[in-house]
């Protein structure tokens, strides 16, 4: 399979998915990435998935619930399962790095959702019925702590019942099971 990219135009963010789930069995995805200055993911947890980032060119910071730092060029960081984080371009450049999600299960299709809403909204984040459908179908897997709880148990599910009537999760027809 040849290397897949998604390109996150409104912000400057670059995914490139070198090893999917399929080359490997669900075992892991592996990808690439890349960040314009100040840029990166917002704060988000992987319920069982690991993550892994290595550093390979340019400046990158991280940030956990419990701790701050920053990765130099070659230092890698593996994020537990569960282990809520963010990461960004602290530098004057674009910065390059690599790193994988270990199982995969529905990292691929959720990511790929997330960028194309983002995309079609022309912004940096995925359409409110969009977020409401890929967070509460996969929120055993993944979620996004910028998101209030208040959106989440109130207006998601406000968005997912004008959304089944007005059709607008038809384009999730082929969405994968969420992972229990």
């Amino acid at each position: 399979m040849n290397p897949e990219t998604l390109q996150l135009n409104k912000n400057g963010e670059t995914l490139i998915i070198t090893r999917s789930a399929a080359e490997t069995g669900g075992q892991l995805t592996e990808f690439e990435g890349m960040d314009e200055p100040g840029i990166g993911l917002p704060m988000h947890v992987h319920f069982k998935q690991e993550e892994k980032l290595k550093l390979l060119k340019g400046k990158l910071r991280v940030k956990t619930l419990t701790k701050e730092f920053s990765l130099a060029e070659g230092e890698e960081y593996i994020f537990a399962a569960g282990e809520a984080h963010r990461f960004w371009n602290e530098g004057n450049e674009r910065n390059h790095y690599s790193g994988y999600v270990k199982p995969s299960n529905n990292y691929e299709y959720f990511i790929k959702q997330v960028y194309q809403s983002a995309n079609e909204a022309n912004d940096d984040k995925p359409g409110p019925f969009d977020a409401a459908f890929l967070l509460t179908k996969y929120k055993t897997e993944m979620d996004m702590l910028v998101i209030p709880k208040p959106v989440k148990l109130i207006i998601f599910p406000i968005l997912l019942f004008i959304g089944k009537l007005t059709g607008k999760f038809k384009k999730f027809a082929d969405a994968p099971p969420a992972i229990k």
